[in-house]
């Protein structure tokens, strides 16, 4: 079983069931927890779409030239000056195998090492965790949501992402869980599996942020970068 692959997977179908059209109609609708703010462009569809479609796709979106990966990849380099930072994911780095599989809807062309699967099952569960922070989540969302796994996924990669939708949300775990450097990461997959459009989704990802010690000016660059509603005005 390879997490990155089912990471890529899932991905994309929260984008579609979570993501992708209601961030698009929602931008520029304003933060969730202040003032209304403005966001013009891009979005997750764009950001997806510049890896679905090839590499090097000119959006609007922040790290889009570098698809999802190259979006992470910048994150992680958050503590460098600003022109010292790439949207091009090194090679065999994290967002380089995960814009692997990506682009081949599959098992990433170079082997992800022991520590980039832990790194993608932490996103994973941090994209479902999220997805089920209003409350609920029910057979019809679901489908949404695994829908887009294709005939290639194992009996054994089902069970991992069940398993997954099954525990309870606890963000403090999460956050004790996520290893330093990936703070920024584990919060952006998390936008990705959120519709945002109710006080309880925008509260989890308050208490997340919190509880992974990011500012509130990185949490609305973070939501910029998706074309998400801002978190705090």
């Amino acid at each position: 079983m390879s997490l990155m692959k089912t990471l890529a997977k899932v991905a994309i179908g929260v984008a579609v069931a979570k993501g992708v059209s209601s961030m698009t109609k929602k931008a520029g609708s304003g933060s969730v927890l202040g003032q209304r703010t403005s966001r013009s462009g891009g979005g997750i569809e764009d950001l997806l779409g510049s890896v679905l479609s090839g590499r090097g796709a000119a959006t609007t979106t922040g790290g889009a030239a570098g698809g999802l990966g190259g979006l992470l990849e910048s994150l992680s380099q958050a503590s460098r000056p600003t022109d010292a930072r790439s949207t091009t994911p090194s090679s065999g780095s994290l967002g380089d195998l995960l814009n692997q599989s990506l682009d081949r809807f599959g098992e990433p062309e170079t082997t992800p090492s022991r520590h980039h699967e832990e790194q993608a099952g932490l996103m994973l569960k941090a994209m479902l965790q999220a997805a089920k922070s209003d409350g609920k989540i029910d057979a019809a969302e679901k489908e949404k949501l695994l829908g887009h796994l294709g005939t290639d996924i194992t009996p054994q990669e089902i069970q991992y992402v069940n398993d997954l939708l099954a525990e309870p949300v606890d963000v403090d775990a999460l956050a004790k869980a996520t290893p330093r450097g990936m703070e920024s990461q584990i919060y952006l997959m998390s936008v990705m599996g959120i519709d945002l459009d109710n006080r309880n989704e925008a509260q989890y990802l308050h208490q997340l942020a919190s509880a992974l010690g990011i500012d509130q000016a990185s949490v609305n660059h973070i939501h910029d970068q998706l074309g998400a509603p801002a978190l705090y005005s």
